[in-house]
């Protein structure tokens, strides 16, 4: 079969491997499409970052939608023919987290695509407690989105938003936009969005963002407090990863407020913490998520969440690196999410 394999930075290549069979608790997944994350992108222009170098060659990927072909044994919830997509851990199941339920904190925890061989290929392997069936009514193009969108809605929860919230968020990339979404379907009454790029702004209005804050436009934290009569978001959702975010999102937070940090670092940040001792707000962190992706297909099922607009093109999977990985860093403005056709 084909696969598309992460040999070092900016060394993908489009490639023949073996077919892989499921192991006990696991479904083989035809893989229809695959979205590029920005994790992905990252471990192609800059990386190893996630990756462990002595993990090459790894298929990349872990955003999917597909057909399971066959199931390992002991796996009773899915049948052979069943539509699915899913999320990219791989938990133990005995450390102290996986007991307290929270399979997102596993100190053993895998990740499809970074530590395990991952979607962009024509067939992969996924725990069955991963995956999730798409009813009808979601179509491949939005199952190949219920990854990032379970990692935003997490984010939204992290920062316990509730109708009639007031939310900002700091980041205008595919989580970013995903968090808008899932603020939205919260109930937040006013979603700000803190942009970069003109493009995605325009895009974030589009889905439905309040007001849009250019980061080369004055203080965002000054705008924000004028948008809310002086008071600042309820929660602040952190999508970015850069040293100086963290303290931006706990500016534009209220006092008492919660600011939430999604974004993956590189570099450690910077926060000064007079910021947070007087004003009692709180600073918590989102990892990934814990059963979100189902919540989401809900969410898709009823159209509460419709994230069609954030696909900006679906590409062979054999064309990923020239139309996937180089437009999306080519072209920040107007690309936000390709998708990878498969089968």
């Amino acid at each position: 079969m084909k696969a598309l394999r992460w040999y070092g930075r900016k060394d993908l290549r489009y490639e023949d491997v073996p077919e892989p069979s499921p192991g006990p608790g696991q479904l083989k997944i035809k893989v229809t499409l695959a979205g590029i994350c920005g994790t992905d992108l990252k471990e192609y222009a800059t990386g190893p970052h996630m990756v462990p170098p002595d993990k090459a060659p790894l298929t990349m990927g872990h955003e999917f939608a597909g057909k399971v072909t066959a199931v390992g044994k002991g796996v009773t919830d899915f049948r052979v023919g069943d539509r699915v997509s899913g999320v990219g851990y791989w938990y133990c199941g005995d450390c102290y987290y996986c007991k307290k339920g929270v399979y997102n904190l596993c100190v053993n925890q895998g990740f499809t695509g970074l530590t395990t061989d991952g979607c962009m290929a024509e067939y992969f392997i996924a725990p069955a407690y991963a995956c999730y069936k798409l009813p009808d009514s979601v179509s491949d193009e939005y199952g190949a989105l219920v990854e990032p969108l379970a990692v935003a809605l997490h984010a939204i929860r992290q920062g316990q938003v509730s109708p009639g919230d007031t939310v900002a968020i700091v980041g205008d990339g595919a989580i970013g936009l995903c968090a808008l979404l899932s603020a939205r379907a919260a109930g937040a009454s006013a979603v700000h969005l803190v942009a970069k790029h003109r493009g995605r702004g325009e895009l974030a209005e589009k889905l439905g963002a309040n007001a849009v804050i250019y980061l080369n436009e004055g203080n965002p934290v000054q705008k924000l407090l004028k948008l809310t009569g002086g008071l600042g978001a309820d929660a602040g959702i952190e999508c970015v990863g850069y040293p100086d975010t963290p303290q931006l999102t706990v500016e534009l937070v209220r006092r008492g407020g919660i600011a939430v940090i999604v974004g993956v670092f590189e570099k450690p940040g910077t926060l000064d913490f007079s910021t947070m001792t007087f004003s009692e707000r709180t600073l918590v962190g989102s990892s990934i998520y814990v059963h979100e992706g189902r919540t989401v297909i809900d969410l898709l099922a009823d159209g509460r969440i419709d994230p069609g607009t954030l696909i900006t093109s679906t590409v062979p999977l054999k064309d990923a690196v020239k139309l996937g990985f180089e437009a999306l860093l080519k072209d920040k403005e107007t690309n936000v999410k390709v998708l990878l056709r498969v089968t």
